[in-house]
């Protein structure tokens, strides 16, 4: 991938004479949270009560401008993370993103470390800060036994999220078309669609097959209300196809907002695996076959800002299924910093058939988060 990226620099640098400037820009978030967990009487023996999960990000980019229509940009991103129930960077608690991006006239082409164009247009459920509705922090104080990624083990028997997120960010080619009547259209490919960001375990049948993704976002101000909306398809080779649609409405500080997401097989896809070995868990890729939404409400006036979310996830092969709710609220208390109040709670079931574990259990968090 490293030659792709080097082939869009020098592309853009010869694309055009004329003189331009460089431009940087870099940011950094920490954030750390301490988290009470009440379980059900049955779980209490099982988890911890008291979790401290902890995160930095470093984002980075270095361009040059031809034009006002015209640059080439190299971005480079780094995490690290500690204490987390499912360790989603590529290298387990620290990963790092390497792209590039050659913005013309006629579109953006990128290639590079990211995730699939119809993901990154994709609206629903809005956050607040960082307790997202997809993906869900709550995981960390209230552990899903459907979603794990520790180490060597990864299994997702239901849907993390409602945008497309199976090839997570492994490295792809990405075209982003020019705005047309408030809409924009995106298309990525994905030579091998395995990240250990991703859903897909590398002990898979498909783990180095290819991916494809296209996207459709639109954003209309009707001057009393503004609506943006998006559309996604995903066609992961001999795993799977998704196609996910999503719906945000904002007028005066309130958004209410929603999305969903449906992943199905054919015939021609490999089956849903079963325990293959001990290491191995049931239905380690139930995801395959299942369904996911969300729904939520959210408020913004000067530095707070409070949301309830919902997220739904179910299989369709097994009766594993997860029941997210939270009410999160953030405050700025000045541009660097900004502190949480959350509480939430949480259900997972799991298939009593192939003695799949649940869980189930209320958490209060507060935490601090820290932006230069």
């Amino acid at each position: 991938m490293r030659k792709y990226i080097a082939a869009f620099i020098l592309s853009g640098l010869a694309s055009s004479a004329l003189a331009g400037e460089f431009e940087y820009n870099y940011g950094l978030t920490a954030n750390g949270f301490y988290g009470y967990t009440d379980y059900a009487d049955k779980y209490r023996p099982l988890y911890k009560h008291n979790h401290t999960p902890v995160s930095t990000e470093i984002t980075s980019s270095l361009g040059y401008r031809f034009d006002d229509e015209t640059a080439v940009i190299l971005g480079i991103d780094g995490q690290i993370a500690g204490n987390k129930e499912v360790e989603d960077y590529n290298h387990g608690e620290w990963g790092e993103n390497v792209y590039a991006t050659l913005e013309t006239a006629y579109g953006e082409l990128s290639a590079g470390q990211v995730y699939n164009a119809a993901y990154q247009m994709a609206v629903g459920a809005p956050s607040v800060g960082a307790f997202r509705v997809n993906n869900s922090p709550i995981t960390d104080f209230i552990a899903n036994p459907n979603w794990q990624r520790h180490s060597r083990m990864t299994s997702y028997r239901t849907l993390n999220s409602t945008y497309l997120n199976t090839d997570a960010d492994a490295p792809k080619i990405s075209y982003v078309t020019p705005e047309f009547y408030a809409t924009k259209a995106a298309f990525s490919y994905t030579p091998d669609s395995y990240s250990k960001a991703g859903l897909i375990n590398k002990h898979s049948r498909y783990d180095n097959r290819s991916s494809y993704a296209a996207g459709l976002y639109n954003d209309l101000d009707l001057n009393y209300i503004e609506i943006e909306s998006s559309l996604g398809y995903a066609y992961n080779h001999k795993n799977n196809q998704e196609i996910s649609a999503g719906l945000s409405l904002y007028r005066k500080g309130w958004t209410l907002g929603g999305s969903y997401r449906k992943s199905f097989t054919s015939s021609k896809d490999y089956a849903l695996n079963l325990q293959e070995s001990d290491d191995m868990p049931f239905y380690f890729d139930g995801y395959r076959r299942g369904q996911a939404f969300n729904v939520g409400l959210s408020y913004e006036i000067g530095p707070f800002k409070t949301g309830l979310t919902y997220f739904h996830a179910k299989s369709d092969k097994i009766s594993a299924e997860d029941h997210i709710f939270t009410f999160a609220n953030r405050l700025a208390f000045c541009k660097y910093a900004a502190v949480y109040l959350t509480t939430a709670y949480a259900e997972y079931k799991g298939d009593k058939k192939y003695n799949i574990d649940g869980n189930k259990g209320f958490a209060t968090i507060g935490g601090l988060e820290l932006n230069f």
